[in-house]
């Protein structure tokens, strides 16, 4: 589902684009639309988001469909990787090189070189804030310095797209928010445009309001994040309650419209409760206990999580 359809000129257009290795689907029938700005792309580990990446950058051949890039196809086109600079997700940095050593072998398969190519590593490192550490090795890096030179290789060349996969995996909250406050810097202040992918939703809005959510190979809604959240709160939901006098709360709720079905679990005191209008169900909740005289003692939900969205929302 596509949430927002018009809009800017997009920066990458990909309509019907497939992509598979053998019997196994990297991408089936995808289609998004990516314009100016900072786009996030949320989906679970094997959802499709690498080889989504690795169409972009031209790495891999579509098996059906199309694919452009700031307006032009990616495959077998290195004109367009100058204006293109990718962070990948794995540790890309030699260990027994220093920082300036790695930047300037970046730099040179850009053919930059000399004063130039000295200046613009000065002018990189300043900027996502590692000009201390430049002449260190970077096996002694912590996980966010790393995240930072790897971010510091992809701006090198001044590319007019950002590519940055996974950037916050494995770091901590102080190092996460840091990233993230440069990210935004990256856009607002020197006008790069980023795609920056996660599995984390609360991450990427933290960053920005325009979201991909990918799953089993497919971009399954896409748009503002205020969209997207309300098709996460119309995703069915399975509720567990407990407490006393759970079964006159429990005929109650099968009275309502907005309850698919209640059922006891072992725990007698126990219901699990599946609601199609989660807002319905807990704006009524006080008052249907209140009713029943019941006593609520806990109460969960068993699909508050971003893959029982995704699964939801491949089946509408």
């Amino acid at each position: 589902m596509t949430v927002q359809d018009s809009g800017p000129k997009p920066i990458i257009h990909a309509e019907a684009l497939s992509k598979w290795y053998g019997e196994v689907i990297g991408l089936n029938n995808f289609a998004l639309r990516v314009t100016p700005g900072i786009t996030g792309i949320v989906g679970p580990n094997g959802s499709g988001k690498s080889t989504f990446f690795k169409l972009v950058l031209g790495l891999i051949k579509p098996n059906a469909g199309s694919i452009t890039v700031l307006g032009q196809r990616p495959w077998k086109n290195p004109d367009l990787h100058s204006s293109i600079g990718f962070c990948p997700d794995y540790e890309s940095l030699p260990a027994d090189s220093t920082g300036r050593e790695y930047l300037t072998l970046i730099g040179k398969l850009h053919m930059m070189h000399g004063t130039a190519l000295s200046k613009r590593i000065q002018e990189t490192v300043r900027l996502v804030d590692m000009g201390k550490a430049l002449d260190r090795k970077t096996e002694g890096y912590s996980k966010g310095m790393k995240q930072r030179m790897k971010i510091a290789g992809a701006l090198l060349h001044d590319p007019e797209l950002l590519i940055l996969d996974e950037p916050l995996s494995g770091t901590d909250p102080l190092v996460r928010k840091d990233l993230m406050d440069l990210i935004k810097r990256l856009h607002k202040e020197h006008g790069h445009d980023i795609i920056v992918s996660s599995h984390v939703l609360f991450e990427i809005e933290r960053m920005t309001h325009n979201v991909a959510l990918v799953y089993m190979g497919r971009a399954v809604a896409s748009g503002d994040i205020s969209e997207i959240r309300n098709l996460m709160d119309r995703h069915p939901h399975n509720i567990v309650i407990e407490g006393e006098r759970i079964t006159a709360l429990a005929k109650l709720l099968l009275d309502q419209d907005y309850a698919v079905s209640v059922s006891f679990n072992d725990n007698k005191n126990s219901v699990t409760v599946q609601v199609s209008r989660p807002d319905d169900f807990f704006n009524g909740l006080p008052s249907l206990i209140d009713r029943g005289q019941c006593s609520v003692s806990k109460m969960y939900s068993l699909d508050d999580n971003l893959e029982a969205v995704f699964k939801y929302l491949v089946g509408r």
